[in-house]
Protein backbone atom coordinates (compact mmCIF):
# COMPACT_ATOMS: atom_id res chain seq x y z
CA UNK A 1 0.00 0.00 0.00
CA UNK A 2 3.16 2.32 0.73
CA UNK A 3 4.26 1.76 -2.50
CA UNK A 4 0.99 2.72 -4.34
CA UNK A 5 1.28 6.63 -2.36
CA UNK A 6 4.00 7.73 -4.55
CA UNK A 7 1.37 6.98 -7.87
CA UNK A 8 -0.93 8.31 -5.92
CA UNK A 9 0.36 12.06 -5.09
CA UNK A 10 0.07 13.16 -8.21
CA UNK A 11 -3.28 12.58 -8.30
CA UNK A 12 -4.04 13.75 -4.79
CA UNK A 13 -1.95 17.32 -5.45
CA UNK A 14 -3.94 18.14 -8.98
CA UNK A 15 -6.80 19.90 -7.28
CA UNK A 16 -4.27 22.06 -5.48
CA UNK A 17 -2.84 22.45 -9.04
CA UNK A 18 -5.76 23.32 -10.82
CA UNK A 19 -7.44 25.47 -8.48
CA UNK A 20 -7.58 29.01 -9.26
CA UNK A 21 -6.05 31.65 -6.54
CA UNK A 22 -8.99 33.61 -4.59
CA UNK A 23 -10.15 35.97 -7.06
CA UNK A 24 -8.49 39.56 -6.41
CA UNK A 25 -10.80 41.24 -3.77
CA UNK A 26 -11.88 44.79 -5.60
CA UNK A 27 -14.17 46.95 -3.41
CA UNK A 28 -15.96 50.04 -4.11
CA UNK A 29 -14.77 52.07 -0.53
CA UNK A 30 -15.83 55.96 0.32
CA UNK A 31 -13.70 57.26 3.32
CA UNK A 32 -15.48 59.81 4.44
CA UNK A 33 -13.17 62.54 6.41
CA UNK A 34 -14.67 66.02 5.53
CA UNK A 35 -13.69 67.52 8.64
CA UNK A 36 -10.75 70.09 8.09
CA UNK A 37 -8.18 68.24 10.27
CA UNK A 38 -5.09 67.61 8.36
CA UNK A 39 -3.12 65.90 11.60
CA UNK A 40 -6.15 63.54 11.63
CA UNK A 41 -6.66 62.41 7.81
CA UNK A 42 -2.89 62.14 7.70
CA UNK A 43 -2.52 59.19 9.62
CA UNK A 44 -4.71 57.37 7.47
CA UNK A 45 -3.95 58.96 3.81
CA UNK A 46 -1.44 56.31 3.05
CA UNK A 47 -4.17 53.55 3.92
CA UNK A 48 -6.24 55.31 1.51
CA UNK A 49 -3.55 55.15 -1.03
CA UNK A 50 -2.46 51.70 -0.45
CA UNK A 51 -6.14 50.61 -0.77
CA UNK A 52 -6.38 52.11 -4.33
CA UNK A 53 -3.13 50.24 -5.16
CA UNK A 54 -4.11 47.32 -4.59
CA UNK A 55 -7.19 47.39 -6.63
CA UNK A 56 -10.15 48.94 -4.46
CA UNK A 57 -11.87 51.86 -6.00
CA UNK A 58 -11.46 54.50 -3.23
CA UNK A 59 -13.48 57.81 -3.28
CA UNK A 60 -12.17 60.21 0.07
CA UNK A 61 -14.35 63.03 0.82
CA UNK A 62 -11.63 65.74 2.93
CA UNK A 63 -10.46 68.99 2.93
CA UNK A 64 -6.66 68.15 1.73
CA UNK A 65 -7.19 66.31 -1.78
CA UNK A 66 -4.23 64.88 -3.30
CA UNK A 67 -2.26 68.27 -4.62
CA UNK A 68 0.28 67.49 -7.88
CA UNK A 69 0.13 63.88 -8.69
CA UNK A 70 -2.35 61.07 -8.57
CA UNK A 71 -3.00 57.51 -7.66
CA UNK A 72 -5.33 55.29 -10.06
CA UNK A 73 -8.29 53.83 -8.44
CA UNK A 74 -8.51 56.91 -6.16
CA UNK A 75 -11.16 59.45 -6.46
CA UNK A 76 -10.58 62.94 -4.22
CA UNK A 77 -14.16 64.91 -3.26
CA UNK A 78 -12.58 68.34 -2.81
CA UNK A 79 -14.95 70.11 0.37
CA UNK A 80 -12.22 72.19 1.42
CA UNK A 81 -13.91 75.05 3.66
CA UNK A 82 -14.48 78.01 0.90
CA UNK A 83 -13.16 80.51 3.12
CA UNK A 84 -10.09 78.34 3.60
CA UNK A 85 -8.52 76.28 6.54
CA UNK A 86 -9.16 78.27 9.94
CA UNK A 87 -6.75 79.63 11.90
CA UNK A 88 -6.26 78.05 15.51
CA UNK A 89 -4.49 80.55 18.18
CA UNK A 90 -3.43 77.76 20.28
CA UNK A 91 -2.94 80.43 23.26
CA UNK A 92 -6.75 80.30 23.87
CA UNK A 93 -6.23 76.53 24.39
CA UNK A 94 -3.51 76.10 26.51
CA UNK A 95 -5.00 76.65 29.82
CA UNK A 96 -7.85 74.72 29.75
CA UNK A 97 -8.41 72.36 33.05
CA UNK A 98 -9.26 68.63 32.92
CA UNK A 99 -13.69 69.75 32.97
CA UNK A 100 -13.27 72.24 30.44
CA UNK A 101 -11.10 70.25 27.87
CA UNK A 102 -14.19 67.90 27.75
CA UNK A 103 -16.30 70.00 27.40
CA UNK A 104 -14.66 72.48 24.73
CA UNK A 105 -14.30 68.97 22.76
CA UNK A 106 -18.56 69.93 22.51
CA UNK A 107 -18.00 73.44 21.65
CA UNK A 108 -15.42 72.50 18.89
CA UNK A 109 -17.68 69.59 17.79
CA UNK A 110 -20.49 72.72 16.91
CA UNK A 111 -17.80 74.42 15.04
CA UNK A 112 -16.45 71.27 13.13
CA UNK A 113 -20.32 70.70 12.00
CA UNK A 114 -20.51 73.84 9.83
CA UNK A 115 -18.53 72.39 7.58
CA UNK A 116 -21.43 69.91 6.63
CA UNK A 117 -22.76 72.96 5.08
CA UNK A 118 -20.07 72.95 2.33
CA UNK A 119 -22.43 72.96 -0.97
CA UNK A 120 -20.45 70.47 -2.61
CA UNK A 121 -20.76 68.16 0.32
CA UNK A 122 -24.68 68.67 0.24
CA UNK A 123 -24.77 67.50 -3.36
CA UNK A 124 -22.58 64.34 -2.33
CA UNK A 125 -24.94 63.34 0.44
CA UNK A 126 -27.75 64.03 -1.27
CA UNK A 127 -26.94 62.03 -4.64
CA UNK A 128 -28.12 58.42 -5.40
CA UNK A 129 -25.55 58.21 -7.97
CA UNK A 130 -22.91 56.34 -5.79
CA UNK A 131 -22.88 52.65 -4.39
CA UNK A 132 -19.49 51.43 -1.78
CA UNK A 133 -19.21 48.14 -0.29
CA UNK A 134 -17.68 49.86 2.43
CA UNK A 135 -17.45 52.71 3.91
CA UNK A 136 -15.03 54.25 6.70
CA UNK A 137 -15.64 57.46 9.13
CA UNK A 138 -13.96 59.15 11.75
CA UNK A 139 -16.37 59.97 14.25
CA UNK A 140 -14.15 62.22 16.76
CA UNK A 141 -16.42 64.58 17.45
CA UNK A 142 -18.89 64.23 14.37
CA UNK A 143 -20.41 60.79 15.45
CA UNK A 144 -23.24 61.54 12.64
CA UNK A 145 -20.96 60.75 10.49
CA UNK A 146 -21.20 56.57 11.06
CA UNK A 147 -25.30 57.36 9.88
CA UNK A 148 -23.61 57.59 5.84
CA UNK A 149 -22.78 53.73 6.40
CA UNK A 150 -26.77 53.35 6.57
CA UNK A 151 -27.39 55.32 3.32
CA UNK A 152 -24.67 52.67 1.48
CA UNK A 153 -26.11 50.00 3.21
CA UNK A 154 -22.31 49.10 3.53
CA UNK A 155 -20.25 48.01 6.86
CA UNK A 156 -18.77 50.66 8.53
CA UNK A 157 -15.06 51.04 9.99
CA UNK A 158 -14.13 53.94 12.53
CA UNK A 159 -10.92 55.45 12.03
CA UNK A 160 -9.88 57.06 15.31
CA UNK A 161 -7.07 59.70 15.19
CA UNK A 162 -5.89 58.77 18.56
CA UNK A 163 -6.13 56.10 21.53
CA UNK A 164 -10.12 55.83 21.75
CA UNK A 165 -11.58 57.65 24.73
CA UNK A 166 -14.39 56.74 27.13
CA UNK A 167 -16.96 58.34 24.34
CA UNK A 168 -16.29 55.92 21.86
CA UNK A 169 -15.04 53.20 24.35
CA UNK A 170 -18.79 52.75 25.12
CA UNK A 171 -19.99 52.51 21.90
CA UNK A 172 -17.21 50.12 21.03
CA UNK A 173 -18.19 48.29 25.00
CA UNK A 174 -14.72 48.42 24.87
CA UNK A 175 -12.69 48.26 28.53
CA UNK A 176 -11.86 51.66 29.59
CA UNK A 177 -11.61 51.44 33.14
CA UNK A 178 -10.39 54.80 35.01
CA UNK A 179 -7.50 53.63 37.08
CA UNK A 180 -5.32 53.07 34.16
CA UNK A 181 -6.47 53.93 31.12
CA UNK A 182 -6.09 57.64 30.84
CA UNK A 183 -8.50 60.14 29.00
CA UNK A 184 -5.68 61.47 26.26
CA UNK A 185 -6.71 65.53 26.42
CA UNK A 186 -5.99 65.94 30.35
CA UNK A 187 -2.31 65.28 30.43
CA UNK A 188 -1.95 62.18 32.66
CA UNK A 189 -0.48 58.93 31.52
CA UNK A 190 -1.63 55.12 33.05
CA UNK A 191 0.54 55.30 36.24
CA UNK A 192 -1.87 57.76 37.98
CA UNK A 193 -1.63 59.52 41.55
CA UNK A 194 -4.88 59.20 43.43
CA UNK A 195 -5.47 63.41 42.21
CA UNK A 196 -4.98 61.99 38.72
CA UNK A 197 -7.07 59.34 38.84
CA UNK A 198 -9.72 61.27 40.48
CA UNK A 199 -9.62 63.76 37.65
CA UNK A 200 -10.06 60.99 35.31
CA UNK A 201 -12.34 59.53 36.55
CA UNK A 202 -14.60 62.65 36.66
CA UNK A 203 -14.29 63.14 33.18
CA UNK A 204 -14.66 59.71 32.43
CA UNK A 205 -18.08 59.76 33.94
CA UNK A 206 -18.78 63.15 32.26
CA UNK A 207 -18.08 61.25 28.69
CA UNK A 208 -19.85 57.96 29.95
CA UNK A 209 -23.08 59.47 31.26
CA UNK A 210 -23.23 63.64 31.19
CA UNK A 211 -22.95 63.58 27.26
CA UNK A 212 -25.97 61.73 26.75
CA UNK A 213 -27.89 64.40 27.52
CA UNK A 214 -25.87 67.44 26.73
CA UNK A 215 -23.37 66.70 23.46
CA UNK A 216 -25.06 63.79 22.07
CA UNK A 217 -28.96 65.67 21.14
CA UNK A 218 -26.43 68.24 19.41
CA UNK A 219 -24.86 65.15 17.58
CA UNK A 220 -28.82 63.72 16.70
CA UNK A 221 -29.84 67.16 15.41
CA UNK A 222 -26.40 67.77 13.36
CA UNK A 223 -27.33 64.36 11.96
CA UNK A 224 -31.12 64.63 11.52
CA UNK A 225 -30.42 68.26 9.33
CA UNK A 226 -28.15 66.99 7.17
CA UNK A 227 -28.42 63.33 6.49
CA UNK A 228 -31.92 63.26 5.24
CA UNK A 229 -30.80 60.90 2.15
CA UNK A 230 -33.57 58.77 0.49
CA UNK A 231 -34.26 56.37 2.88
CA UNK A 232 -33.13 58.20 5.83
CA UNK A 233 -36.40 57.04 7.66
CA UNK A 234 -35.83 53.53 8.12
CA UNK A 235 -32.42 54.20 9.82
CA UNK A 236 -31.51 53.36 13.63
CA UNK A 237 -30.36 55.59 16.01
CA UNK A 238 -27.42 56.96 16.50
CA UNK A 239 -27.02 55.10 19.37
CA UNK A 240 -27.68 51.43 17.51
CA UNK A 241 -25.04 52.40 14.61
CA UNK A 242 -21.90 53.33 16.49
CA UNK A 243 -22.74 50.09 18.18
CA UNK A 244 -22.99 48.10 15.00
CA UNK A 245 -19.47 49.87 13.56
CA UNK A 246 -17.43 46.51 12.11
CA UNK A 247 -14.47 47.56 12.86
CA UNK A 248 -11.85 50.40 14.57
CA UNK A 249 -8.34 51.09 13.34
CA UNK A 250 -6.85 53.25 15.91
CA UNK A 251 -4.27 55.69 15.22
CA UNK A 252 -1.73 54.73 18.03
CA UNK A 253 0.77 51.70 19.24
CA UNK A 254 1.23 50.52 22.98
CA UNK A 255 5.06 51.66 22.57
CA UNK A 256 4.00 54.96 22.19
CA UNK A 257 1.16 54.79 24.15
CA UNK A 258 -0.14 52.84 26.98
CA UNK A 259 -1.05 49.08 27.28
CA UNK A 260 -4.82 48.59 27.71
CA UNK A 261 -7.58 46.06 26.77
CA UNK A 262 -8.87 46.11 23.32
CA UNK A 263 -11.31 43.48 21.58
CA UNK A 264 -10.87 41.64 18.36
CA UNK A 265 -12.26 44.73 16.56
CA UNK A 266 -9.87 47.39 17.30
CA UNK A 267 -6.29 46.96 15.80
CA UNK A 268 -3.46 49.60 16.42
CA UNK A 269 -2.38 51.02 13.18
CA UNK A 270 -0.22 54.02 14.14
CA UNK A 271 2.80 54.56 12.33
CA UNK A 272 1.23 54.57 8.49
CA UNK A 273 2.30 57.38 7.52
CA UNK A 274 6.04 56.28 8.47
CA UNK A 275 8.24 55.55 5.07
CA UNK A 276 11.78 54.82 4.83
CA UNK A 277 13.99 58.26 4.58
CA UNK A 278 13.90 59.76 1.03
CA UNK A 279 17.19 61.84 0.08
CA UNK A 280 16.60 65.66 1.45
CA UNK A 281 16.51 68.20 -1.19
CA UNK A 282 19.91 69.54 -1.78
CA UNK A 283 20.39 72.70 0.68
CA UNK A 284 19.05 70.74 3.37
CA UNK A 285 21.62 68.08 2.81
CA UNK A 286 24.26 70.15 2.93
CA UNK A 287 23.10 72.32 5.98
CA UNK A 288 22.69 69.14 8.07
CA UNK A 289 26.14 67.44 6.77
CA UNK A 290 28.22 70.32 7.41
CA UNK A 291 27.47 70.71 10.71
CA UNK A 292 30.23 69.57 12.92
CA UNK A 293 28.79 69.17 16.38
CA UNK A 294 24.92 67.98 14.82
CA UNK A 295 21.55 69.54 14.47
CA UNK A 296 18.74 69.96 16.35
CA UNK A 297 15.20 70.19 14.38
CA UNK A 298 12.76 72.58 16.10
CA UNK A 299 9.06 72.38 14.75
CA UNK A 300 5.14 72.98 16.19
CA UNK A 301 3.50 71.11 13.54
CA UNK A 302 1.07 72.23 11.52
CA UNK A 303 -1.01 74.50 13.56
CA UNK A 304 1.25 76.21 16.37
CA UNK A 305 3.33 78.99 14.19
CA UNK A 306 5.71 80.59 16.60
CA UNK A 307 4.39 84.14 15.17
CA UNK A 308 1.67 84.00 17.65
CA UNK A 309 3.71 83.21 20.44
CA UNK A 310 4.04 86.49 23.32
CA UNK A 311 7.39 88.08 22.27
CA UNK A 312 8.89 87.20 25.25
CA UNK A 313 8.86 83.41 25.17
CA UNK A 314 9.88 83.35 21.61
CA UNK A 315 12.82 85.66 22.73
CA UNK A 316 13.37 82.79 25.14
CA UNK A 317 13.37 80.23 21.93
CA UNK A 318 16.02 82.35 20.00
CA UNK A 319 18.09 83.41 22.73
CA UNK A 320 19.00 80.27 23.76
CA UNK A 321 19.40 78.89 20.43
CA UNK A 322 21.54 81.73 19.79
CA UNK A 323 23.89 79.98 22.11
CA UNK A 324 24.31 76.55 20.78
CA UNK A 325 26.95 75.25 19.03
CA UNK A 326 24.73 73.01 17.23
CA UNK A 327 22.80 74.08 13.47
CA UNK A 328 19.21 74.08 14.28
CA UNK A 329 16.34 73.64 11.59
CA UNK A 330 13.20 75.36 12.61
CA UNK A 331 9.59 74.82 10.81
CA UNK A 332 9.04 78.51 10.58
CA UNK A 333 7.95 81.64 8.35
CA UNK A 334 9.26 84.18 10.87
CA UNK A 335 8.50 88.29 10.08
CA UNK A 336 11.10 89.84 8.29
CA UNK A 337 11.68 92.01 11.36
CA UNK A 338 12.69 89.22 13.16
CA UNK A 339 16.65 88.48 13.14
CA UNK A 340 17.18 84.92 13.45
CA UNK A 341 20.64 83.81 14.86
CA UNK A 342 23.52 82.81 12.50
CA UNK A 343 22.86 79.16 13.32
CA UNK A 344 19.23 78.80 12.50
CA UNK A 345 17.93 77.28 9.00
CA UNK A 346 13.81 78.06 8.70
CA UNK A 347 11.19 76.70 6.20
CA UNK A 348 7.56 76.71 5.67
CA UNK A 349 7.65 73.24 4.89
CA UNK A 350 10.33 70.51 5.93
CA UNK A 351 10.61 66.75 5.09
CA UNK A 352 10.25 65.94 8.55
CA UNK A 353 10.66 62.26 9.11
CA UNK A 354 13.87 62.68 6.04
CA UNK A 355 15.54 65.13 8.60
CA UNK A 356 14.77 62.73 11.47
CA UNK A 357 15.89 59.83 10.08
CA UNK A 358 19.66 61.80 9.48
CA UNK A 359 22.27 60.35 11.66
CA UNK A 360 23.50 63.74 12.09
CA UNK A 361 20.15 65.29 13.87
CA UNK A 362 20.75 64.67 18.12
CA UNK A 363 17.39 66.36 19.19
CA UNK A 364 13.63 67.01 18.28
CA UNK A 365 12.06 70.37 19.56
CA UNK A 366 8.63 69.50 19.25
CA UNK A 367 4.88 69.99 20.54
CA UNK A 368 4.02 66.97 21.17
CA UNK A 369 1.67 65.56 18.40
CA UNK A 370 1.19 61.90 17.81
CA UNK A 371 2.75 62.08 14.65
CA UNK A 372 6.12 63.77 15.60
CA UNK A 373 6.07 61.66 18.53
CA UNK A 374 5.70 58.46 16.45
CA UNK A 375 8.48 60.07 13.83
CA UNK A 376 10.62 60.50 16.83
CA UNK A 377 10.49 57.26 18.20
CA UNK A 378 10.72 55.23 15.08
CA UNK A 379 13.92 57.26 14.23
CA UNK A 380 15.62 56.63 17.83
CA UNK A 381 15.64 60.61 18.46
CA UNK A 382 15.56 62.03 21.93
CA UNK A 383 12.62 64.75 22.55
CA UNK A 384 12.23 67.99 24.52
CA UNK A 385 8.65 68.94 24.64
CA UNK A 386 6.44 71.82 24.68
CA UNK A 387 2.60 70.63 24.40
CA UNK A 388 -0.20 73.06 24.01
CA UNK A 389 -3.10 71.47 23.61
CA UNK A 390 -5.27 68.04 23.39
CA UNK A 391 -3.45 64.30 23.51
CA UNK A 392 0.01 66.60 23.32
CA UNK A 393 0.53 67.03 27.48
CA UNK A 394 -0.43 63.41 27.71
CA UNK A 395 2.08 62.30 24.91
CA UNK A 396 5.27 64.16 26.20
CA UNK A 397 4.04 62.90 29.89
CA UNK A 398 4.88 59.23 28.69
CA UNK A 399 7.49 60.92 26.94
CA UNK A 400 9.44 61.36 30.52
CA UNK A 401 8.07 58.12 31.99
CA UNK A 402 9.56 55.62 29.52
CA UNK A 403 12.88 58.27 30.13
CA UNK A 404 13.72 59.45 26.00
CA UNK A 405 12.74 63.02 26.66
CA UNK A 406 11.92 66.12 28.67
CA UNK A 407 8.37 67.54 28.98
CA UNK A 408 8.63 71.77 29.64
CA UNK A 409 5.43 73.32 30.19
CA UNK A 410 4.69 76.67 28.24
CA UNK A 411 4.51 78.62 31.79
CA UNK A 412 8.05 77.25 32.53
CA UNK A 413 9.55 78.78 29.49
CA UNK A 414 12.24 81.05 30.03
CA UNK A 415 15.72 81.34 28.27
CA UNK A 416 17.35 79.51 31.11
CA UNK A 417 15.26 76.52 31.63
CA UNK A 418 14.86 76.00 27.79
CA UNK A 419 18.66 75.94 27.36
CA UNK A 420 19.02 74.14 30.42
CA UNK A 421 16.90 71.22 29.15
CA UNK A 422 18.65 71.28 25.80
CA UNK A 423 21.90 70.88 27.77
CA UNK A 424 20.81 68.19 29.71
CA UNK A 425 19.47 65.92 26.85
CA UNK A 426 21.85 66.06 24.62
CA UNK A 427 24.94 65.74 27.34
CA UNK A 428 23.23 62.75 29.08
CA UNK A 429 23.53 60.29 26.86
CA UNK A 430 20.89 57.99 29.07
CA UNK A 431 18.37 59.80 26.54
CA UNK A 432 19.64 58.79 23.42
CA UNK A 433 20.23 54.94 24.91
CA UNK A 434 16.27 54.74 25.45
CA UNK A 435 15.36 56.66 22.44
CA UNK A 436 17.32 53.63 20.73
CA UNK A 437 15.37 50.90 23.05
CA UNK A 438 12.52 52.46 22.17
CA UNK A 439 12.67 52.51 18.61
CA UNK A 440 13.93 49.10 18.36
CA UNK A 441 10.14 47.88 20.49
CA UNK A 442 8.55 50.09 17.76
CA UNK A 443 9.75 48.87 14.88
CA UNK A 444 10.10 45.17 16.07
CA UNK A 445 6.35 44.08 14.92
CA UNK A 446 5.23 41.00 13.53
CA UNK A 447 3.58 43.66 10.54
CA UNK A 448 3.82 47.29 9.52
CA UNK A 449 1.22 49.11 10.38
CA UNK A 450 0.06 49.85 7.03
CA UNK A 451 0.17 46.01 5.86
CA UNK A 452 -2.27 45.35 8.72
CA UNK A 453 -4.58 48.17 8.41
CA UNK A 454 -5.08 47.10 4.96
CA UNK A 455 -5.36 43.11 5.59
CA UNK A 456 -8.30 43.58 8.45
CA UNK A 457 -10.07 46.07 6.18
CA UNK A 458 -10.25 43.57 3.52
CA UNK A 459 -10.95 41.10 6.35
CA UNK A 460 -14.42 43.01 7.29
CA UNK A 461 -15.38 43.19 3.14
CA UNK A 462 -14.65 39.45 2.78
CA UNK A 463 -16.49 38.36 5.55
CA UNK A 464 -19.65 40.50 5.43
CA UNK A 465 -19.10 43.08 7.88
CA UNK A 466 -17.46 40.89 10.15
CA UNK A 467 -19.90 40.98 13.04
CA UNK A 468 -18.53 38.61 15.56
CA UNK A 469 -15.31 40.94 16.02
CA UNK A 470 -17.97 42.43 18.42
CA UNK A 471 -18.47 41.53 22.56
CA UNK A 472 -21.78 40.18 23.62
CA UNK A 473 -21.64 43.12 25.76
CA UNK A 474 -23.08 45.40 23.13
CA UNK A 475 -26.60 43.98 24.22
CA UNK A 476 -26.07 44.99 27.55
CA UNK A 477 -27.49 48.00 29.66
CA UNK A 478 -25.47 49.59 31.59
CA UNK A 479 -26.83 48.43 34.68
CA UNK A 480 -26.09 45.24 33.34
CA UNK A 481 -22.69 45.80 31.86
CA UNK A 482 -21.45 46.78 35.70
CA UNK A 483 -23.43 44.25 37.21
CA UNK A 484 -25.56 46.76 39.50
CA UNK A 485 -28.24 44.41 39.15
CA UNK A 486 -26.59 41.26 40.18
CA UNK A 487 -24.28 43.37 42.62
CA UNK A 488 -28.43 45.09 43.74
CA UNK A 489 -29.43 41.35 44.24
CA UNK A 490 -26.93 39.86 46.42
CA UNK A 491 -26.19 42.71 48.59
CA UNK A 492 -30.35 42.09 48.84
CA UNK A 493 -30.20 38.39 49.68
CA UNK A 494 -27.64 39.30 51.95
CA UNK A 495 -29.86 41.35 54.17
CA UNK A 496 -33.02 39.07 53.89
CA UNK A 497 -29.89 36.35 54.99
CA UNK A 498 -28.46 38.24 57.66
CA UNK A 499 -32.12 39.73 58.90
CA UNK A 500 -33.25 35.90 59.27
CA UNK A 501 -30.14 34.44 60.88
CA UNK A 502 -30.40 37.89 63.15
CA UNK A 503 -33.89 37.19 63.76
CA UNK A 504 -33.18 33.02 64.70
CA UNK A 505 -30.84 34.37 66.71
CA UNK A 506 -32.93 36.35 68.92
CA UNK A 507 -35.88 33.81 68.80
CA UNK A 508 -33.45 31.27 70.52
CA UNK A 509 -32.31 33.54 72.87
CA UNK A 510 -35.55 34.14 74.09
CA UNK A 511 -36.24 30.08 74.26
CA UNK A 512 -32.78 29.97 76.27
CA UNK A 513 -34.21 32.54 78.66
CA UNK A 514 -37.51 31.23 79.03
CA UNK A 515 -36.13 27.89 80.40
Amino acid sequence: MSAAVPRLLPLLLLPMVLSPPPAALAANILAFMPMPLKSHIGGFQPMFEELARRGHNVTVVSSFPMVNRSVPNYTDVDVTPEKGLPEINVMDLIDLNFVTSVINRWFFARILSAQMEHATLIDFLKSEDNSFDLVMVESFLQEYTVAIGHKYNAPVINLSPAMVWVSASKWLHLPSTFSYVPDCCIGVTDDMSFTERLKNTIVGLVEMFVEDYLYIPMIKATMSKHFAYVGWQSRPTLEQMLNNVSLTLMNAYHAVGVCRPHLPGVIEVGGMHIKEPKPLPKDLQDYIDSATNGVIYFSFGSITNLSNLPKEKLSSFLNAISRLKEKVIIKWVPDKSIKLPQNVKVGSWLPQNDILAHPNVKLFITHGGLHSIEEAVYNAKPVIGIPFFADQHSNLRLVEKIGYGKLITFGEITEESFGNAIEEVLSNPAFKNKAMSQSRVYRDQPMNPLDRAIYWIEYVIRNDGAQYLKAESIGLNTAQYFLFDVTLFLLLMTAIFAWLGYRGIVKVSSKCKAH
